[in-house]
């Protein structure tokens, strides 16, 4: 019976988590557009070695740029265009392939159900193994206790020297086991009945299984032990791997709270020695055994167990860097998680392995970090990285840029040559080298070089980070035309669409709406126009640019280019809203009236009130057009517009401090104006804030000179 490894990985997973998150808590994930990232921003990862990237995203660089393991990212789904994300930069996840499809359960019992029916047993489908009874990543002693097991188990039955009435025994007695991993009560199967002796040596293992699986250690040992001296082989190596899986189990016993965590104080110190003894017993025995590969995997979990973070960084770095498949008992995908989750930063000020070392110096260079890293902690890990001097010098490199903030300081660290083949190190040696030269403001520096870079980025997302790179330079540097070129290299959707709602003026935007080979760039180019010119008060130049719009423009909604997320967008057809009776009773022209009525008076109440309401029906409040772009991002420097956007409440102030504005326009102004705090008691409609006090007063106002009309009617609270 081959009872399987229960995964070091799914241990690891389930048993602890990292002390620092490397990843978004949040259902939904958003991205920052920049390049240079000092903070952690696992939605937000870019193709080069970060502070800010995921820590997993930068172990991945590494291992692909050491070409164990190539990088290659899911393609754009669904909820990342929605979420508004484009190539680079990119969540975590998208580093981790996509599930293969796995083996139907069907198939995987194929060979248990044909070897039980050879001994004339029908195996009974309905009682799923105890072992499939896990959620992924979920860890229980019982998880190895399924088909495989019971299957390699009932072909060494076949095999074996007993007869034939024994083999039917042995093989019920293994079915019983399948179907819990908590065997209580009757015996299992009575020793007596065997008259063989490879019939006896089964059971005796078969029982210590079963005292395995139901987490009677100490017996478990000594049962696995009694069968170490058989001529049978498979049963002799598996017997010898079993005694070290018990020893471990043994010494965890009682090691985890009653929320997974593990609390060290309580291993039992005796049993991890003897596990670890045991499994190097094994693997000194049976170097390329059935299960050596999960020896090797449980070897870190006693090294996890025990606090022993030297071997555990030389266990992670050989599985990941020298292991074959076959010696892995994972994937890399799941290596690199667990890696993650159970060695970096919890034993951060200990790990000396290069390739780890690098991966934690990058997370204590990120700002405001709790280890505070220091040059004299850098320098002190020279020998560390002996072997890998241009990794060192990288390091040394980013924390002159990061943390220091000498970007002159950084370039004397990094090639200053353009190598033939960029991989992901070379990659981001390049990549530091260009943002050095930008921090220092050499912006055509920084701009030769992203351009040069462009004809060697062949690997996957290099080319997108350039794209992005080289359209923040340009906007940073005045130069946004440059991305809006005929021949411009930056062609990332995003990255054009985030330029020209955050920044292009209007010239910009009337060049688009002409020339932009992309249909949505031209309905995204023309959408913006028209409404930078109403809502800042570009009345006449609205007219003008709306005359370019059809009579009856496109009704398809422009959704994440104007920065919407998932379901939100608007159309063109916006701007031939026709006004009509509000269900509030207010009766509006058209906009482009409207329009031309502020143009001749930008006081005009009803002009105003009428403008309030074209937001207020069409759902522009918290427009995503006017949201602020964070410092540093793409998109972020000043509007091409110039004036500040329309408010439905500054606008609705005009209306009630005009003593010349008509009754009604006042009348309904009040009941606008203290509805923008309407239920919460929060402004909804723009502007400054005022005070509950003012709100009050105006309710007043209302309910005194205006208590017969409609609104004066309707309102009960002021909020």
């Amino acid at each position: 019976m081959r009872i399987g490894l229960l995964s070091s990985l799914t241990l690891a997973l389930c048993a602890g988590v990292s002390l620092q998150a490397q990843a978004s808590g949040d259902d939904s994930c958003y991205p920052d557009w920049r390049v240079s990232q000092d903070s952690l921003t696992a939605c937000s990862n870019v193709p080069f070695l970060s502070p800010g990237n995921d820590s997993r995203t930068n172990l991945r660089l590494l291992l692909a740029a050491k070409k164990n393991a190539p990088l290659t990212p899911n393609a754009l789904g669904a909820d990342d265009l929605a979420q508004g994300f484009g190539p680079v930069p990119f969540p975590v996840y998208r580093l981790v392939p996509a599930p293969s499809a796995a083996e139907s359960a069907e198939e995987q019992s194929a060979e248990l159900t044909q070897l039980l029916a050879s001994l004339g047993i029908q195996r009974d489908t309905t009682t799923a193994p105890a072992g499939d009874q896990f959620l992924w990543g979920e860890g229980s002693r019982c998880r190895s206790n399924n088909v495989q097991s019971a299957t390699d188990f009932v072909r060494q039955v076949i095999k074996a020297d007993v007869p034939a009435n024994e083999r039917v025994l042995l093989a019920n007695a293994r079915l019983k086991l399948l179907g819990t991993c908590d065997w209580q009560g009757e015996v299992l199967l009575e020793p007596q009945l065997m008259t063989s002796t490879q019939g006896r040596e089964l059971t005796t293992y078969l029982l210590a299984a079963s005292d395995f699986y139901s987490g009677r250690f100490v017996y478990a040992e000594r049962g696995f032990a009694a069968v170490t001296v058989t001529t049978l082989p498979w049963l002799k190596e598996t017997a010898v791997y079993m005694i070290a899986r018990a020893s471990l189990n043994h010494a965890q016993e009682n090691a985890f709270d009653e929320y997974g965590m593990p609390q060290r104080k309580a291993v039992d110190k005796s049993a991890l020695g003897e596990a670890e003894h045991s499994f190097l017993s094994y693997l000194k025995t049976y170097p390329q055994g059935d299960y050596a590969a999960s020896a090797r995997g449980l070897l870190r979990r006693v090294h996890w167990l025990a606090g022993d973070a030297a071997k555990l960084a030389d266990d992670y770095a050989w599985q990941l860097t020298e292991a074959s498949d076959a010696e892995r008992n994972g994937s890399i995908d799941e290596l690199v998680e667990e890696t993650d989750n159970k060695l970096l930063t919890s034993y951060a000020e200990t790990i000396r392995n290069p390739l780890l070392l690098a991966i934690n110096d990058l997370m204590w260079m990120r700002a405001n970090n709790l280890l505070n890293m220091t040059r004299a902690t850098l320098d002190a890990q020279k020998a560390a990285f002996a072997n890998e001097p241009a990794l060192y010098d990288y390091l040394q490199a980013a924390f002159a840029l990061y943390v220091e903030h000498q970007p002159d300081k950084a370039l004397k660290h990094l090639p200053q040559d353009v190598p033939s083949s960029l991989d992901y190190f070379a990659f981001s040696q390049q990549t530091l080298r260009g943002l050095a030269l930008e921090a220092r403001q050499d912006w055509k520096g920084a701009e030769a070089l992203w351009l040069q870079l462009l004809s060697h980025a062949k690997l996957p997302l290099q080319r997108e980070q350039l794209e992005l790179a080289l359209a923040m330079n340009y906007e940073r540097s005045g130069q946004l035309a440059k991305v809006f070129t005929a021949d411009s290299p930056i062609q990332t959707p995003q990255v054009r669409y985030i330029l020209l709602r955050s920044v292009a003026g209007p010239e910009l935007l009337r060049q688009q709406i002409s020339q932009a080979s992309d249909p949505l760039e031209r309905s995204t180019a023309q959408f913006v126009l028209l409404y930078k010119d109403l809502l800042r008060g570009q009345f006449a130049t609205f007219a003008e640019d709306l005359q370019q719009l059809p009579a009856s423009p496109a009704a398809d909604k422009i959704g994440t280019s104007l920065g919407y997320v998932y379901d939100g967008g608007q159309a063109l057809t916006l701007f031939r809203w026709s006004g009509d009776k509000a269900p509030s009773g207010y009766t509006c022209p058209t906009i482009a009236q409207t329009a031309s009525t502020l143009q001749n008076d930008a006081k005009n109440p009803r002009g105003l009130n009428c403008l309030g309401e074209f937001i207020l029906r069409n759902g522009l409040d918290g427009m995503p057009l006017e949201e602020a772009r964070s410092a540093g991002s793409l998109g972020s420097t000043p509007s091409g517009f110039t004036g500040e956007t329309f408010s439905r409440l500054d606008g609705y102030q005009q209306v009630i401090a005009n003593p010349k504005a008509p009754r009604d326009d006042k009348a309904y102004a009040l009941f606008r104006a203290i509805n923008c705090y309407a239920p919460s008691g929060y402004n909804s409609c723009g502007g400054e804030d005022v005070d509950k006090a003012v709100r009050k007063g105006w309710f007043r106002q209302l309910k005194s000179g205006f208590a017969d009309t409609q609104w004066g009617k309707s309102l009960q609270y002021y909020w």
